[in-house]
Parts: C-alpha cells; sequence; structure tokens
C-alpha cells in the first residue's frame, strides 16, 4: 500500500495499480461512497447510501478484501 501511495501522489497511476490491483475494484466504490457522503442530501442520500452500504455490497467486500489478499500471495502477484 505504502508503494502504491507513494507512485500515486507522483503522477505514476498506472505503476501505482501495478503495486495494487485491487484498488480497480476499490477505486470506483470508494469514489460512489464519497459523493454519497459530502455532494448527495436528503432522500438521493439515503437511496444511495442503501446501495453502497447493503448487505450485497458488504458481502462482496468482505469476502472480496481476505480473497486478493491470499490470492496475491500465494501467486506472488
Amino acid at each position: 500500500m505504502q508503494r502504491f501511495l507513494h507512485a500515486f501522489m507522483h503522477g505514476n497511476f498506472l505503476e501505482a495499480i501495478q503495486y495494487n490491483y485491487m484498488l480497480i475494484v476499490l477505486f470506483p466504490y470508494l469514489l460512489l461512497f464519497g459523493i454519497e457522503r459530502f455532494i448527495l442530501i436528503g432522500e438521493r442520500q439515503k437511496r444511495w447510501n442503501s446501495i453502497i452500504e447493503g448487505r450485497v455490497i458488504s458481502t462482496i467486500m468482505i469476502i472480496l478484501a481476505p480473497s486478493w489478499f491470499i490470492i496475491r500471495n500465494i501467486l506472488h502477484i
């Protein structure tokens, strides 16, 4: 993660992605989460919140993160 952040902060986006492929999946989620928290208000915010923090997405993230950690270390990615 530290190498990713260093490359990302220096504008080397392709190099950063090579350090952590999981962020290809997480970046859109984090972007939507930020939009929901800081831009939307009222009923729209509640609707987006129910989708972004819903059971399905949460379950996918809970399974995906440790699975990626294991696969990455086994395959030396």
